[in-house]
C-alpha cells in the first residue's frame, strides 16, 4: 500500500469493517485496527474492531467474523506487536535529534570539521528525518507486520550515522574541558536527544523481545472475542 490511493483504500476498509461490526454486535466500536500479519505488503488483511466492556471482533477482509481461531490468535498477535512498535518508534524525537545533528553539522565548529564528523551529523540529520517521516506517513495506521522490516533499516540508519559521529569524536573526549561551552552543551543535547530517539539499542531484537513475552496478553484478548469461534 503506496500513496494517496492506497490510504483511500484503507480508510474505506476501516469505515466498512466498522459499519459490519457494529452491525453484527448491535453497538458501534470504539476503534478499528486494520491488520496484515502476512510475511509481505499487500497480502490478506483483517480488522480487529475493539468494543467498550473490553470486547473484540475479528473480521476477515469479506467483514466477516474469522472463525478460525488460530487465525484470529496470529492477527491479535500482529496488532500488539505493531502497538508496542509504534510505542518505540517517536517521531517527535526522531525530529528533535535531527534538529541537533543538524545544528551542530551548520555551525561551523572546527573541531568536528577537524575530527571528520560533519559528514555523520548531515547523515544523521537526513536519517532521522527519513524514519520520522515514515513513521509519520497515514500509512501507519495499518498495522503491517512487513513493515517492520522497513522500521529496522530506517532505526539501523540512525545507528550507523550516531555511530558513526561517535567513533570521529571520541578523540575529543580527552580535550573536553578545551573545548567550547556552546559547543560541549550540544554534544551533550545530541547524546540526549538520541538516548530519547532509541538510538542505543537496535530496533529488530527489542520488537523480537516483545514477541516473546505477549503470549499472556494474546490469551486475555482472544478471551474477550463476541462471537464463538467457527460460529
Amino acid at each position: 500500500m503506496s500513496g494517496a490511493g492506497g490510504v483511500e483504500a484503507l480508510l474505506a476498509g476501516l469505515e466498512a469493517a466498522a459499519g459490519a461490526a457494529a452491525a453484527r454486535a448491535g453497538r458501534a466500536p470504539a476503534g478499528v485496527r486494520a491488520v496484515e500479519p502476512g510475511p509481505r505488503p499487500g497480502g490478506p488483511r483483517w480488522y480487529l474492531c475493539a468494543f467498550e466492556g473490553p470486547a473484540f471482533l475479528c473480521l476477515a477482509g469479506d467483514l466477516v467474523p474469522e472463525p478460525d481461531p488460530g487465525r484470529v490468535r496470529e492477527v491479535v498477535m500482529a496488532g500488539l506487536v505493531w502497538e508496542h512498535a509504534e510505542e518505540m518508534v517517536e517521531a517527535g524525537a526522531l525530529h528533535v535529534l535531527a534538529g541537533v545533528a543538524e545544528g551542530l553539522a551548520g555551525g561551523g565548529d572546527p573541531h568536528l570539521a577537524g575530527a571528520g564528523a560533519v559528514p555523520h551529523l548531515a547523515e544523521l540529520t537526513i536519517a532521522a528525518r527519513a524514519f520520522a517521516g515514515w513513521r509519520e506517513a497515514p500509512e501507519r495506521a495499518l498495522a503491517s507486520l512487513p513493515q517492520l522490516d522497513a522500521a529496522a533499516a530506517h532505526h539501523e540508519r540512525v545507528r550507523r550515522a550516531y555511530g558513526g559521529f561517535v567513533a570521529a569524536t571520541d578523540p575529543l573526549v580527552a580535550v573536553q574541558d578545551g573545548l567550547p561551552g556552546d559547543l560541549v552543551q550540544m554534544l551533550r543535547a545530541l547524546e540526549e536527544a538520541a538516548g530519547a530517539a532509541g538510538v542505543g539499542e537496535a530496533l529488530a531484537p527489542r520488537i523480537a523481545a516483545v514477541i516473546a513475552a505477549l503470549e499472556e496478553q494474546v490469551d486475555e484478548v482472544l478471551a474477550t472475542h463476541l462471537r464463538p469461534f467457527g460460529g
